[in-house]
């Protein structure tokens, strides 16, 4: 029986940890052909072999998500590759902290380069693929920060509501490409940086005020993204998909 995404060729922005590496190993497991892009080349080599080990095809691709030559260079040697285009999803960002009376221009300035100005580079670059062969999906990670702000991080916030902003219209211009474009919010999730920079304290009030009561998992979100990838997600576009209510 053949797998969901045998044939397709993805793209995943950040994919050497996270829920960039989850989602690269769900891809590959399910057929896809994936490209793990990311500024950490040697943890993205890591999540080739680990991709490799289990049968499947994978790239390391150097990328930096704020310089626009890296962003086509990464679709240019996806296409060198396998030919086409099929999936991209991208959990680059950044996320840093200052006060907006208080924060360094140079902290706002990098903070749009990467998750906004970075987040067009990559989705321009991908499009024309997918434009010319008449299909294609997009999955771009946003926030809910994006939605309620952020006390210390408007930057941030205000990245991530451009993001959601933008994959709407990218969805109305590309949809009658055949291309769909979907943004996601992954509420808070359990990955290592999330830990490093979030006091545990800060972390279970978030468990507790959770409907579920629980952080997700990178591998929740890969789910997602495989949905988004596959049959069920075709007709699916121009939408914010957040994985939990607020509570509280």
């Amino acid at each position: 029986m053949p797998e969901l995404l045998d044939g397709k060729a993805a793209i995943v922005g950040g994919g050497a940890g996270g829920m960039g590496r989850a989602s690269a190993l769900a891809l590959a497991r399910r057929g896809a052909s994936v490209v793990v892009a990311d500024l950490n080349a040697d943890a993205a080599a890591g999540v080739v072999r680990e991709i490799e080990a289990g049968g499947g095809r994978a790239h390391a691709q150097p990328f930096d998500a704020a310089d626009l030559s890296s962003a086509e260079a990464v679709v240019a040697r996806t296409l060198d590759l396998y030919g086409r285009l099929d999936v991209l999803a991208n959990f680059v960002g950044l996320s840093l902290k200052g006060e907006v009376l208080t924060v360094a221009d140079d902290v706002w300035h990098r903070t749009m380069a990467v998750n906004l100005d970075g987040t067009f580079y990559l989705t321009r670059a991908a499009a024309r693929p997918m434009v010319a062969q008449g299909s294609g999906t997009m999955i771009l990670v946003a926030s809910d920060r994006g939605l309620y702000g952020k006390k210390g991080g408007a930057h941030f916030a205000a990245s991530k509501a451009g993001i959601i902003a933008y994959a709407k219209s990218l969805a109305l211009e590309l949809g009658r490409s055949g291309v769909t474009v979907n943004a996601l919010n992954p509420g808070t999730t359990d990955t290592p940086h999330v830990h490093e920079s979030t006091p545990e304290e800060v972390l279970a009030a978030r468990r507790a005020f959770d409907p579920l009561g629980k952080l997700s998992t990178p591998e929740d979100i890969a789910e997602i993204v495989l949905f988004l990838a596959g049959p069920g997600g075709r007709f699916m576009t121009g939408q914010l998909i957040t994985t939990r209510m607020r509570n509280g």
